[in-house]
């Protein structure tokens, strides 16, 4: 690994381990999309390898969002539970039956949660 990685690395290390609780959801979307779109290029380069493991590394992300569920916020976090799982079945019926479609609808969800997070977050600052 060179100087410049190992220097990034442990600067997205600290970036994560310092985020607060809306960066960190921010982060996860980030992420998650970031797979994905990559998959598609992917997918386009005929990289077969490449594309499953990046659909896996978005159904990992959208795991760990559903595993940092507080159910005691009552019906939103139980919706985001519904969504969640939804986008990870629309992942797997993307690598299974090549379907870039799906991995499309995937994208525009998280993208539109992105953007309310990042206005929720901007008003309780």
């Amino acid at each position: 690994m060179s100087m410049n990685m190992a220097g990034y690395e442990a600067y997205k290390k600290t970036q994560i381990q310092t985020a607060d609780q809306g960066n960190l959801i921010l982060m996860c979307y980030d992420g998650a999309i970031n797979f994905l779109k990559k998959a598609k290029k992917a997918h386009g380069d005929n990289d077969t390898q490449e594309w499953i493991t990046l659909l896996n590394k978005a159904q990992n992300v959208l795991w760990e969002l559903i595993n940092s569920l507080n159910y005691d916020a009552g019906e939103i976090a139980r919706n985001l539970d519904a969504l969640y799982n939804y986008m990870i079945r629309r992942i797997i019926d993307a690598e299974y039956h090549d379907r870039l479609d799906a991995a499309d609808e995937v994208i525009a969800y998280l993208e539109d949660l992105r953007n309310s997070w990042e206005k929720i977050i901007k008003k309780s600052s």
